[in-house]
């Protein structure tokens, strides 16, 4: 009998189908289930996650030290929120407990959304090759601050009636957003036909929630909508787990032909501009407040206004 040899598949299985991919493209988000070994870390880290948060100012900021504003380490909004911002792995968690699961959970979130990556390639007929370097670096945590890219892993616990975030679209590729009670909404604009609120904050809940960022849409000439949404206060409180996957700039010079567009732009201008088209919302009261004056004035501005 003669032997059959198969070639491997070109990408990984699909996660969402053709609806799906519709709805996160027009809406710029979409809930759905995670796979099960992503909630099995998931709920590794909230064990731990809470037990972080349940300790002493003074311990949790000398077991991550605050670096590069709000993007690294513990940092506390007063009468807020506080959260832990992971973007390498640490030695400094005393028990090592922590970082080891914020490293195993970023390893299957990261490519849960990568995988979503891959299907919306495949409904916009972009080759799949051309997230390699955009990613690079990305899917794994980085054993070191030296290896860092924009990628994030942040857990937030929003004080029971106060913590918030102002209404704001990412600035990445995608987001997975998991919360353990009410508080994110997300800007509805569905067709009512389709049973879904039209022009309306929609709550969440506790469903796992995928967001697009500005770099997706911009990469896909708009084809994708990023996604509009805020964090509304809960009586309760609230712990969240965000990762946003965002591009590596390892590789700034970028190709958009595979994109539809003939032209060749550097990835670190572009996403640059990016981060300055927006304010930080999870900054302090006052910083984002100066920070949000200073983009209104110069938005004014550019449009002949200041």
């Amino acid at each position: 009998m003669d032997s059959k040899y198969f070639l491997p598949p070109s990408h990984p299985p699909p996660v969402l189908d053709g609806d799906q991919v519709l709805h996160l493209a027009q809406a710029g988000y979409l809930s759905l289930e995670p796979p099960p070994n992503l909630l099995a870390c998931l709920q590794d880290l909230l064990q731990l996650d809470r037990q972080f948060f349940k300790q002493s100012t003074p311990s949790k900021e000398t077991q991550f030290p605050t670096a590069e504003g709000t993007e690294l380490g513990y940092y506390h909004v007063e009468n807020e929120k506080e959260y832990l911002t992971f973007r390498h792995q640490y030695s400094g968690d005393s028990t090592g407990a922590l970082s080891l699961a914020a490293s195993s959970f970023w390893k299957v979130a990261a490519s849960f959304l990568y995988r979503i990556l891959c299907d919306v390639s495949t409904a916009l007929d972009i080759p799949l090759p051309v997230w390699d370097p955009l990613v690079d670096g990305c899917l794994t945590m980085p054993g070191s601050i030296s290896e860092t890219t924009p990628t994030l892993l942040r857990l937030f616990d929003y004080l029971p009636g106060a913590g918030a975030a102002e209404k704001h679209t990412d600035t990445g590729f995608l987001t997975l957003c998991i919360g353990t009670a009410p508080g994110l909404q997300v800007w509805s604009t569905s067709d009512p036909a389709a049973a879904m609120p039209c022009d309306a904050w929609v709550d969440v809940g506790t469903q796992p929630t995928v967001l697009v960022g500005k770099t997706l849409q911009w990469l896909s000439a708009g084809r994708l909508k990023a996604g509009l949404h805020r964090v509304v206060p809960n009586t309760e409180g609230r712990q969240s787990v965000v990762f946003a996957l965002r591009p590596s700039l390892r590789h700034p010079v970028l190709d958009l032909a595979p994109f539809g567009e003939p032209s060749v732009v550097n990835l670190v201008d572009i996403w640059k501009g990016i981060r300055g088209s927006v304010y930080n919302v999870n900054a302090q009261a006052k910083i984002r407040a100066e920070q949000k004056r200073k983009l209104q004035a110069k938005q004014g501005a550019e449009q002949g206004f200041g």
